[in-house]
């Protein structure tokens, strides 16, 4: 009851707000007034991608009739068109989150499923998820440039890794660790860093 009473409340609002959208069939009103009262990215998901395919409704009406921003429709969107069936399946069981599907989203359709089951079954966060995608996927390179971090901290005295970019052999990070002020001040002695404060 409490349910249709909000969905006959928000159509009144809907069209008070929004007359110039009259022409607009009567299906395709609908599924606007369910977007924007839907809480769950599955159901957001599945009535964008029903508004946008099957009744041709333009990103920009959807935005200006439900008042989401620019950027949350071109990310759903971007999830419409990138995630695998299979992924979609498990946002719709509310098993995945936005944050995670956005990064699936950036893998291929063929390994997806594999991810996603992954992430889930480890409770990987988002942030080591990501990370773990940003990663070089050359292990040869990967094994040469520890080699090399684990000559350098020992030549050096200091802790350095040195990590190359996933696309890009040719460009990476030196990184080196600290885990005192001591020895935050010992690499800026050995940097010659000089302090202007």
């Amino acid at each position: 009851m409490l349910k249709r009473h909000l969905t006959m409340s928000k159509k009144k609002v809907f069209k008070n707000e929004f007359p110039n959208f009259t022409a607009m069939n009567k299906q395709a009103e609908k599924l606007l007034i369910k977007l924007s009262a839907s809480l769950s990215l599955g159901d957001q998901l599945e009535l964008l991608e029903r508004l946008i395919v099957d009744e041709q409704v333009s990103t920009s009406t959807i935005q200006e009739a439900i008042g989401w921003k620019d950027y949350h429709i071109r990310h759903l969107v971007r999830l419409i068109n990138k995630l695998c069936p299979e992924v979609r399946y498990l946002i719709s069981q509310n098993k995945v989150t936005f944050s995670l599907a956005r990064a699936l989203a950036s893998l291929p359709e063929s390994k997806q499923e594999d991810a996603v089951r992954t992430a889930i079954s480890r409770k990987i966060s988002v942030h080591n998820f990501r990370k773990k995608l940003s990663k070089s996927t050359n292990t040869k390179l990967v094994k040469d440039l520890a080699r090399q971090a684990d000559i350098f901290s020992g030549q050096t005295g200091l802790d350095i890794e040195i990590v190359p970019k996933k696309n890009n052999d040719y460009a990476g990070s030196w990184i080196i660790h600290y885990h005192d002020l001591d020895m935050f001040d010992t690499i800026k002695k050995r940097l010659r860093v000089k302090d202007d404060f």
